[in-house]
């Protein structure tokens, strides 16, 4: 019996990978979902065109999300904080200056992400034990059942779209705008270290059977449709062709391997009682955190530090030059508009990706937040500001970037401490004195003053506490992601992952976990 650990976007790439070998997985969840009467709401949305919508229906799915100076502090689901729910209880931490939960939802954080995708630069993965161009075939297979928008533009001359087809999504105005400028100033911006492009997304019509997007701008809140992928769709499909036993409510503490086999143990999430299975194989992909931890205590390294290692995460506003009208009208979804990528050796030896993103109603939100009292007299400014605005979120390479130490005590909790690393800031302003300095050809002027940044873990895309090695020595893995000491356990979640660079994490991680799922010698 084969089993995989988590129904996040690892997990579920791994699945697959040995479903499409003839296998049965069996898949061990916590597997919180949204609540019946919320469930509804979207299914009786779903049904409909957004202009019937009754707007109590849109009102619940936007609860409990609201935006302030700092941005969003933790993004929910129509509503719901059930991705994030009874992680306290079942993973207790105290964490000092760190941004990265864990989530127990069936699917993962593939209920909250952005969708937006990318894979790792070739040149970036040159330190990964893994052979030259073996993650391209995995980025095909794992787009082939994801789904993959956007455009084969000046992007894929270092990042390649793998995909069978590509879907186009209406860009927004202010978008179409600042694609129009780029382009009238390709070879100034290229000759300069820019690239950049239509934003690469998870949303497909495939995912919502044959739906288009119908713009209706509550991407943020969640896709009423389902056009943004979800790892738990592709999970109920192969439960529904009898590829895979689905075992939600369980959460794993623990795992040792003896007599050819691996034992697993762990509770039932609402009973407390005692659960056990018996695997031929073990695939964990329970999230950088979880699967640490799981680590840590089945192999008893307590009061032990590892480091998680991270990609900054930043916000930074940008003016442009002309305003657009109509930007708060405008049918359009509100995922990234535009990817900015930068390749300057002065700024760092690794490239810097920007997400670009236009208007949305959690703006006016912040800006009012922030005005507070002052807000109806700045009503005409924060308006024309607005038409005005685009919102930059960034990402570093971990070299460059904050880290958190992990260690899990004797008494089960994780100690998490968030640390700045010294050269964040300095990258940063030559980032922004870079971006000011080529405002012409952008047609926009960064506002340095107002950026923001996360704290070690607050963009999610972190991992690296087990990392992959040629040689592994003790607390790291061989590149099918077995900890030193084991042969039928691999870790497939970007806890292996020897660095974390600028670009989106999601496709790399799904990648890797196919790939190791994949291997011919890792099943037997």
């Amino acid at each position: 019996m084969i089993y995989v650990i988590g129904s996040g976007p690892a997990g579920t790439a791994a699945a697959v990978a040995l479903t499409r070998q003839g296998l049965h997985v069996t898949v061990l969840d916590a597997g919180l979902t949204l609540e019946p009467a919320r469930a509804s709401t979207v299914a009786r949305m779903a049904a409909e065109r957004p202009a019937q919508w009754s707007p109590g229906d849109v009102s619940a799915v936007k609860a409990n999300m609201g935006a302030g100076p700092g941005g969003v502090p933790l993004k929910v689901s129509f509503g719901s904080d059930f991705p994030y729910r009874d992680a306290d209880r079942h993973l207790p931490s105290r964490a000092t200056g760190v941004g990265v939960v864990p989530s127990f939802g069936k699917g993962g954080f593939g209920n909250v992400w952005g969708a937006a995708v990318l894979p790792y630069l070739p040149a970036e993965l040159e330190s990964w034990p893994t052979g030259p161009g073996e993650l391209g075939p995995c980025f095909e297979q794992v787009l082939s059942f994801v789904g993959l928008s956007g455009a084969d533009d000046d992007l894929a001359e270092r990042f390649p779209t793998y995909a069978p087809r590509l879907e186009s999504l209406p860009v927004s105005r202010q978008a179409e705008a600042l694609l129009h400028d780029l382009r009238s100033n390709r070879e100034a911006l290229r000759s300069n270290g820019f690239l950049f492009g239509r934003a690469r997304l998870a949303v497909a019509s495939r995912n919502a059977g044959g739906q288009p997007c119908e713009r209706c701008g509550l991407c943020m809140f969640g896709c009423p449709y389902g056009l943004i992928y979800n790892p738990a769709r592709t999970l109920q499909e192969l439960v529904a062709q009898r590829k895979v036993t689905y075992v939600p409510g369980v959460v794993v503490t623990g795992f040792t391997e003896r007599g050819g086999e691996v034992h697993i143990e762990g509770r039932d999430r609402r009973t407390g009682e005692a659960v056990r299975h018996v695997a031929s194989r073990l695939y964990v992909g329970a999230g950088v955190l979880c699967t640490t931890k799981l680590v840590l205590a089945s192999i008893g390294a307590y009061d032990r530090e590892v480091v998680v290692r991270d990609s900054q995460y930043f916000l930074l506003p940008m003016l442009r030059y002309a305003g657009v009208r109509g930007v708060f009208d405008e049918p359009l979804h509100t995922l990234a508009q535009a990817f900015l990528e930068v390749f300057d050796p002065e700024l760092s030896a690794n490239s810097v990706h920007m997400q670009v993103y236009t208007y949305n109603e959690l703006y006016r939100q912040a800006i009012a937040s922030a005005l507070r009292a002052a807000r109806p007299a700045f009503r005409p400014i924060s308006a024309a500001f607005l038409r005005r605005m685009l919102l930059i979120q960034g990402y570093l390479h971990s070299d460059l970037s904050g880290e958190i130490g992990l260690t899990l005590r004797r008494d089960g909790v994780l100690d998490l401490q968030g640390r700045r690393s010294p050269r964040t800031r300095g990258v940063l302003r030559r980032l922004v004195a870079k971006l000011r300095r080529h405002r012409s050809l952008i047609r926009a002027v960064p506002l340095g003053a107002a950026m923001k940044l996360g704290e070690p873990g607050r963009g999610f895309h972190c991992g690296g506490t087990l990392p992959m090695r040629r040689q592994p020595g003790e607390l790291e893995t061989d590149p099918l992601g077995r900890p030193a000491g084991f042969e039928r356990v691999h870790l497939v979640d970007s806890s292996v992952f020897p660095t974390i660079t600028a670009s989106t994490i999601t496709l790399t991680v799904m990648a890797n976990a196919y790939r190791i799922g994949a291997h011919p010698g890792a099943h037997r």
